[in-house]
């Protein structure tokens, strides 16, 4: 079932996952996360890939949650108050290692967003390395407004990346916003005419794929697991990852290519 709702395409360097559920203004079962994480992962295997593109199909990026597959999710545990809540922790925990799986995924994932995108739409965003918008795209986090909070690291991201005051006012007012608002604050790198923005992307994926693979997972693993640690520690991480970088075929074909003044052909080795 999966498959019909999220759709692959191989294009040189550069992997493009679709949602394809337009018709539900692509909001997101739970099979849609897991085959999301499962179609990521395996363009690990793949050594020409170098940069992913996730965007949605129809009018809009997503909806957010899939209300019905949610409910039918947390529906076995409403009853379970004998246990504390334990099932409902459990679950919750779950969704969470969908996106942090995205993370830990060495190559760079760009997430397109058009139209409208929300809730965990935008949970699922922070998750992935680099965020574009249309724009005429709008966002919010409306979760308070169910009486919830955006639990799939939606709360721990946002304030992280925009600061607590900031991810406070998103969180608690459930406000749409802008795509310019979104530049502004730095939730986005940049937002393009609509028409633009799938080729804007695959110009930076392009970019992306012409540096080092290794070094650009390296720079994704150093910058997501490195936020919150002290200086000194994160630099440790450098001198770690550096000292593997520097041995490899991929740093002697870099040198090589420059002092050639070709292009490298990297080999992920």
């Amino acid at each position: 079932m999966q498959e019909s709702y999220l759709s692959g395409a191989k294009k040189g360097n550069i992997y493009t996952i679709t949602f394809n559920r337009p018709a539900k203004r692509n909001a997101i079962k739970v099979e849609m996360l897991t085959g999301l994480c499962e179609m990521v992962e395996n363009q690990s295997a793949d050594s020409d890939i170098r940069a992913i593109i996730l965007r949605g199909e129809g009018k809009m990026f997503s909806a957010g949650v899939d209300f019905n597959s949610l409910g039918a999710e947390v529906g076995l545990f409403l009853r379970d108050a004998a246990a504390g809540g334990t099932g409902l922790r459990a679950l919750i925990y779950r969704f969470q290692q969908y996106l942090n799986r995205l993370e830990a995924v060495e190559i760079p994932i760009i997430c397109a967003m058009h139209g409208r995108a929300l809730g965990l739409g935008i949970e699922l965003a922070l998750a992935c390395d680099i965020r574009l918008m249309s724009e005429d795209c709008i966002w919010s986090m409306p979760e308070l407004k169910l009486g919830v909070i955006a639990d799939v690291g939606g709360t721990s991201r946002l304030s992280r990346l925009l600061g607590p005051g900031r991810a406070m006012e998103i969180l608690m007012t459930g406000r749409e916003y802008s795509a310019q608002q979104a530049l502004d604050w730095g939730l986005i790198n940049y937002l393009y005419p609509a028409d633009d923005l799938i080729g804007q992307a695959e110009n930076l994926a392009r970019d992306i794929a012409s540096t080092a693979p290794l070094a650009a997972g390296a720079v994704k693993k150093i910058i997501k697991r490195g936020d919150g640690v002290d200086l000194m520690t994160q630099q440790d991480m450098e001198v770690n990852h550096n000292s593997i970088l520097l041995r490899t075929e991929d740093f002697q074909e870099g040198i090589t290519a420059m002092m050639e003044r070709r292009p490298a052909k990297w080999k992920r080795k």
